[in-house]
């Protein structure tokens, strides 16, 4: 989690949270996979775990939300998290196809989950609570959107983030010296 620190990770949960809560009257339609994606895919598996995990609990908490579901949706957003992050080990160079199409199969793997725990949790049959979640899943592939757009400009910022140190600026002063 090179260059990701704790006040980093405070300060980004409560921003992408606060996003959250402004997009809350549009039912799935949230900057958070875009956000958790690129933090993962830069920062590594455990800064997008946190990260999704995080920013869940606490945008539930905000929206006033909070339920037996927040466990699950906030885990399998971590989850989300940490499954970027080890894609991101792997596959160091992307372009926005390759984003988009990572973006389109994490959310259907989301909705997926949590519509399987909201099955468990309702006791109702699985093929209602899947047909009943595709138009949300429509919605929620808005991500891709926010992804396709502006997820290389966010990784080109976080990599520069990542590779900045108050040590390294220190010696690249004194070496001009």
């Amino acid at each position: 989690m090179k260059g990701f620190n704790p006040g980093i990770l405070s300060g980004s949960i409560l921003a992408i949270a606060g996003l959250r809560l402004m997009m809350a009257p549009y039912p799935n339609i949230e900057p958070i996979m875009f956000f958790v994606l690129t933090t993962a895919l830069v920062f590594g598996p455990l800064a997008g775990f946190l990260l999704g995990l995080g920013t869940m609990i606490v945008s539930d908490f905000y929206i006033g939300l909070l339920g037996p579901w927040t466990l699950y949706t906030s885990f399998t957003y971590g989850m989300v998290g940490l499954a970027a992050g080890f894609i991101g080990l792997k596959k160091k160079e992307w372009n926005r196809t390759g984003l988009t199409l990572l973006a389109f199969a994490l959310t259907v793997f989301y909705d997926m989950v949590t519509a399987t725990f909201w099955a468990l949790q309702t006791l109702q049959p699985l093929t209602i609570v899947y047909a009943l979640q595709i138009p949300f899943t429509l919605l929620h592939l808005s991500n891709c959107v926010f992804v396709c757009i502006f997820a290389p400009y966010m990784m080109k910022a976080f990599e520069t983030v990542k590779d900045f140190s108050i040590t390294g600026c220190f010696k690249r002063f004194w070496s001009y010296v």
